[in-house]
């Protein structure tokens, strides 16, 4: 079986979605502006239509999702397919035309019927209703934007479309002298120019600009006229309205964070407080943003079940789980627990973590960063980086720390408070053990720190 969230699938569909856009492109220019059901093209076509035609066999073997749960049986994807998008797909790519290609092209009213049967490919176009919906659920691009660009494509297609139909109206009249191509001089004129005009008029009529240049005189150019002026003001609507709702959700969140960011930094400079602090504050807001898109993931993470957190949260302590004494010495349900009580925080470059003469009331491990180890006298005693830890000599002797630590760049921390530790010492009597050996295995710079006297 294929996942239908596969990055097989996922290619495949890009190629698909292509063939879609180009096939619905050629087909009704052929149609309208050269009348040939034999000329080159008809074998680039055939092509596409093998392609396609792989493509139904594939939907009966990719995988579905149902109320989040991708099913994966074969029966119920083929029963889910048959009763999806299987008539469509069958209509838009079975080989009607060459079977009356075969005949020998027979004309309909002057129009060629291999011709008038490949139209029926038009239906391909809702595939890219399926490809995007499917994409939809990949979260691999902001789901406005694939909005944004599913309507522009098909805006483009049916401006197209209307661009051909309005050459047709003529052509199937036979171009008789009042009809708009013969007055424009273009009944001879290379198909590329007709195909330019009509394109030309069908943009000026759907955007109600008119310039009067080209004008209908026959009934059938009026009433598709009329249809284009009513389709022209329904789209403009429907575009507006699509525009203003898609941009109004993508900001939103901006919106909220930067609403935020303005009324903490004005509340700062209306109690005064100095010019550079105030900028380290919107600095700050503008990093969470940068890494975050301002979304507080304490509270994003709240409505998982405890499993898919865990998972998380064993994702972003990292190389924690295997560096730290404490995790490394915890049987899994100690870990679990110990996971489950981490809390994420981001540091400001130059900020004090923690202060020399306090009393540790948590454990800091660095997931992201660097932070600089500094006495009030101004001297260092080294770096600390990622996967790193500090707070638990002073927590666990209970001695004040005799040392700072001051962050050097933007740094992510979880932190396990003291309140929370001591409940997971009341739950797991083993856990004394644990931080009898987390002491007794210090990493290097923590031992040359203890050397030196200094204790965080």
């Amino acid at each position: 079986m294929i996942g239908e969230l596969s990055r097989f699938r996922l290619a495949w569909d890009s190629v698909i979605l292509l063939l879609v856009v180009v096939s619905c492109t050629m087909i009704p220019y052929q149609f309208a502006f050269h009348q040939d059901a034999r000329e080159p093209l008809v074998v680039l076509l055939l092509l596409m239509d093998a392609v396609f035609i792989v493509d139904i066999a594939l939907n009966f073997v990719t995988t579905h999702r149902a109320r989040g749960i991708d099913v994966t049986d074969r029966r119920s994807t083929a029963q889910h397919y048959l009763r999806g998008s299987f008539l469509i797909d069958l209509l838009a790519n079975f080989p009607f035309d060459l079977l009356f290609l075969a005949l020998g092209d027979p004309s309909i009213y002057g129009l060629s019927s291999v011709l008038l049967l490949r139209l029926l490919k038009l239906l391909r176009v809702f595939k890219i209703f399926v490809i995007f919906r499917r994409w939809e659920a990949l979260s691999w691009i902001n789901p406005g934007h694939l909005k944004i660009i599913k309507i522009v494509a098909i805006i483009m297609l049916l401006v197209h479309w209307i661009a051909c139909a309005w050459f047709v109206s003529a052509l199937i009249a036979g171009f008789p002298t009042n009809s708009w191509v013969v007055r424009a001089d273009l009944r001879f004129a290379e198909p590329i120019n007709q195909y330019v005009r009509s394109l030309y008029w069908t943009i000026t009529t759907m955007t109600t600009v008119g310039y009067g240049d080209i004008t209908p005189i026959r009934n059938a150019e009026y009433l598709v006229a009329a249809l284009v002026m009513l389709m022209g003001a329904s789209l403009y609507a429907f575009l507006i309205g699509s525009v203003a709702s898609l941009l109004s959700s993508l900001n939103a969140a901006k919106s909220t964070h930067r609403e935020r960011m303005r009324a903490v930094t004005q509340y700062l400079h209306n109690r005064r407080i100095p010019s550079e602090l105030n900028s380290r504050v919107r600095n700050y807001y503008e990093y969470l943003w940068a890494r975050y898109q301002g979304i507080k993931e304490g509270a994003l993470l709240e409505d998982l079940p405890s499993s898919l957190r865990l998972e998380i949260m064993g994702h972003l302590a990292g190389d924690v789980l295997v560096t730290v004494p404490l995790f490394k010495y915890s049987s899994r349900p100690l870990m679990d627990r110990l996971l489950m009580s981490l809390e994420l925080q981001t540091y400001p470059p130059d900020c004090l973590v923690v202060r020399e003469n306090q009393t540790g009331n948590e454990i800091f491990f660095i997931t992201q960063g660097m932070v600089e180890i500094v006495s009030d006298d101004g001297r260092s005693h080294g770096i600390l980086e990622s996967g790193d830890y500090f707070g638990h000599m002073s927590l666990v002797l209970r001695e004040k720390r005799t040392a700072s630590i001051r962050t050097r760049d933007y740094c992510d921390m979880l932190i396990l408070t003291k309140a929370k530790l001591e409940r997971i010492r009341e739950e797991y009597p083993e856990f004394n053990e644990v931080l009898k050996k987390m002491s007794a295995e210090r990493s290097q710079a923590i031992s040359d720190l203890l050397m030196e006297g200094i204790v965080l």
